[in-house]
């Protein structure tokens, strides 16, 4: 099974000012592997250990609904940019798409052969990115969830994917060291893959400028 830190099945909100204002969502029941918060900011959705997904009211902290469809452990969750579609990973080897004003589940992914670690949402939300403990990363049509390409590179698990804003390229972590950057374009594998040496790498973020 995957190496993974154990995290607080209490997920707190902290705002920068004052510091003293901070605000706890308790409902999981295991650990919280991921956090995505809604465009406008208003609401948030949390993966957990406990197979589920839950959205939160972020101004009151108030669990607005629970996602159940997983079979394992949710490890990650992304929104479209427009709000309206969720894309969660699992342990149960598949990744799925869900309606986030009703919770319904419109789509499951299949294709990795193991624990899908990652997920994320190209910045026009037609593409969703998977990225797995079988080192490679997939990705996926938003609207028929039929898999539109598969990237081989790694040599070991992809922990984190990330798009450029432009949506050019894709950025990958994985426990083999590296950050990849793939052209999206043609599929390929950019020749600026960073070795980290003896570094895992768990987790990435692209900056707003694409920078």
């Amino acid at each position: 099974m995957p190496r993974l830190l154990v995290a607080s099945a209490v997920l707190a909100l902290v705002a920068a000012q004052p510091v003293d204002d901070a605000r706890t969502l308790k409902g999981h029941t295991g650990w919280v592997a991921g956090v995505a918060f809604s465009p406008d900011g208003k609401h948030l959705a949390t993966a957990s250990a406990d197979k589920t997904v839950k959205l939160w009211d972020a101004d009151t902290c108030r669990e607005m609904a629970t996602l159940k469809g997983h079979t394992d452990n949710a490890s990650a969750v992304a929104g479209t940019p427009d709000g309206k579609t969720l894309a969660t990973a699992s342990f149960d080897h598949t990744a799925r798409l869900w309606d986030a004003a009703t919770g319904e589940m419109r789509h499951t992914l299949t294709g990795h052969t193991g624990v899908v670690m990652t997920v994320a949402v190209s910045p026009d939300g037609k593409t969703v990115a998977t990225g797995g403990i079988d080192a490679t990363i997939r990705l996926w049509n938003a609207a028929t969830a039929k898999e539109t390409a598969k990237l081989d590179g790694h040599r070991s698990w992809v922990n984190a994917v990330s798009f450029a804003p432009d949506g050019s390229r894709l950025l990958s972590a994985g426990s083999d060291d590296t950050v990849r950057f793939w052209n999206l374009t043609d599929l390929a594998h950019d020749t600026r893959a960073t070795n980290l040496r003896a570094a895992e790498v768990r987790s990435l973020a692209v900056s707003p400028d694409g920078k």
